[in-house]
């Protein structure tokens, strides 16, 4: 990769990131962004791998972060244990269905305890057969999201008692 088609690929990472975070900008949210390495992310054989270049991320102080990767936006946040276990998190799971969400172990983030497809009974299951304390959501979310739409996916996260 040559210097320009390096520029052309951070470009268009910063143009995402100033987009995403103008849409989330003097609303309700505070949102801070840098520049981080050494995130993680599935192969093609649903192994984890780190990766070393730096992607930008807004981080919406107290419910998530998001990150704008090369190919799709993702955005994290987490959950108490006890309120995937107990409560009314059926109501929350049938909203974030809508969106492609894997659920790991915060301290043991490879543990996963949800995939797309599984039922909430296997995912309870997962949970309930883990030491975990919190519960670390990522969804995925297309590059092509819109400022107006992340802002949007922000109070969902927020009225389901999700935080960062």
């Amino acid at each position: 990769m040559d210097i320009a088609e390096l520029n052309q690929f951070y470009f268009r990472l910063r143009i995402k990131c100033a987009e995403l975070a103008l849409g989330l900008h003097h609303r309700i949210f505070q949102v801070e962004w840098g520049w981080f390495s050494g995130h993680y992310e599935k192969d093609g054989d649903g192994e984890y791998s780190r990766n070393d270049y730096p992607i930008p991320v807004i981080s919406v102080k107290g419910y998530c972060d998001i990150e704008v990767n090369p190919d799709c936006v993702t955005v994290t946040a987490k959950r108490k244990r006890r309120d995937v276990l107990e409560g009314d998190f059926e109501k929350s799971f049938a909203k974030l269905t809508a969106y492609p969400f894997e659920a790991f172990g915060v301290e043991g983030y490879l543990d996963g305890f949800y995939q797309p497809g599984m039922t909430l009974e296997q995912f309870r299951e997962n949970v309930k057969n883990s030491r975990e304390a919190e519960i670390g959501f990522s969804f995925r979310l297309g590059f092509d999201v819109t400022g107006e739409q992340i802002y949007e996916f922000a109070k969902l996260l927020r009225r389901e008692q999700f935080y960062y």
